[in-house]
């Protein structure tokens, strides 16, 4: 028998394989795709992740920076011994890094207690600050050295027993705010004339300040003013020159009339009066076109000028008078530990109800007149 012969197709054969090995490719190629997407979405996540630990590193390492630039220092009663006082204030300036830039700075130094007769001489040497605040201390006399202060812009001295403002004080030419009231000021020297960038001065419960230097006209940008709790018995000619004068409080003084010339004051938004001599107001105050706030409680007003009661700018009068008492006055009294915190209370009241008319989407377009009560 002859032996059989098989043929095969080899073409046939090759082409199979050649199928089979482009679909394994085709599978291989599917998976590293798959691998690598899926490699690079975790990558991807990694790197969020590391963004976001260096982003909060970056963040946290920003607000130290700030921290230390803006360092504050508060040197409070309970702080304090009689003795070693100048040494606690160096320690808590140590504390504070030397190598930063004094212009990028914002100190803020902070000093309250009966305790402290006199601020200490180690100040002299941080001439940096930017604000002082030194409350409720026994302080009598602010020194000259205030002169190598350029750099402030906040000074807060209220209660304190200080006797006079030093000369000095007019070298300050970046002063915004100034605040002296309830201390023993008899007067007030003429070189704060000087303080021109001067936004915010409070003289108020001084209780002796008769008059003003004729100087201050030329704090043009002050645009607000508290006399209040004073002696004058007439507005300051220099008060009528400041023409940005937008808040003026005056009242528990013994002013008897107003001057003709008050309309000087074209810008003056708010002018408190109450609890002077008062007996009249005069009708060139119609001719203060923003005034929206008047109050003369406690005076002696017998009429008003029925053009101001009918102002449509005019928002708010006070008309209560003294010595009505009313039971809200009674329980309002026993709030507070004396007559000053009362006043204050009150000014703050008015002040409150006037920024809350500017904030109204639709202000009434009358004039209220009020007598202010308030529901305990």
């Amino acid at each position: 028998m002859a032996p059989v012969v098989v043929i095969y197709d080899l073409s046939s054969i090759r082409s199979i394989w050649e199928g089979r090995i482009i679909k394994h490719k085709e599978r291989q190629k599917k998976e590293r795709e798959r691998l690598e997407k899926s490699a690079l979405a975790k990558i991807n996540e990694d790197w969020n992740v590391r963004l976001e630990r260096r982003k909060r590193a970056i963040n946290m390492y920003i607000q130290r920076r700030k921290d230390q630039l803006n360092g504050e220092m508060h040197v409070g009663r309970n702080n304090l011994t009689n003795t070693g006082k100048d040494g606690q204030l160096i320690g808590y300036l140590s504390e504070l890094r030397k190598n930063i830039i004094i212009e990028e700075r914002k100190f803020i130094f902070e000093l309250q207690g009966l305790e402290w007769k006199e601020l200490p001489e180690s100040l002299k040497d941080k001439t940096y600050l930017k604000e002082w605040h030194i409350k409720k201390t026994s302080i009598e006399i602010i020194p000259s050295f205030i002169v190598m202060f350029q750099d402030l812009i906040v000074m807060d001295l209220s209660r304190n027993f200080i006797k006079e403002l030093p000369a000095e004080i007019g070298k300050m030419t970046k002063l915004k705010e100034l605040n002296v009231s309830y201390n023993k000021l008899t007067s007030v020297p003429l070189e704060l004339g000087c303080c021109e960038n001067l936004e915010k001065l409070n003289l108020s419960s001084n209780l002796e300040l008769t008059e003003l230097p004729f100087e201050l006209r030329d704090l043009q940008k002050l645009s607000y003013l508290d006399l209040s709790s004073n002696q004058f018995l007439s507005i300051p000619i220099c008060v009528l020159r400041m023409s940005n004068l937008k808040n003026l409080d005056i009242s528990n003084n013994k002013l008897k009339d107003l001057p003709q010339d008050i309309d000087r004051l074209s810008e003056l938004e708010s002018l408190f009066l109450q609890k002077n001599k008062l007996t009249y107001l005069p009708k060139v105050l119609c001719r203060l076109t923003k005034l929206k706030m008047l109050a003369v409680s406690g005076d002696d007003i017998k009429k008003l000028p029925t053009s101001l009661t009918t102002d449509p700018n005019l928002k708010y009068i006070d008309l209560r008078e003294n010595p009505l008492e009313s039971l809200e006055d009674e329980m309002l009294s026993q709030l507070f530990e004396d007559d000053d915190e009362h006043q204050d209370f009150e000014k703050d009241l008015m002040q409150m109800y006037f920024e809350d008319l500017k904030e109204r989407d639709t202000a009434p377009a009358y004039t209220t007149r009020v007598s202010l009560s308030l529901q305990i």
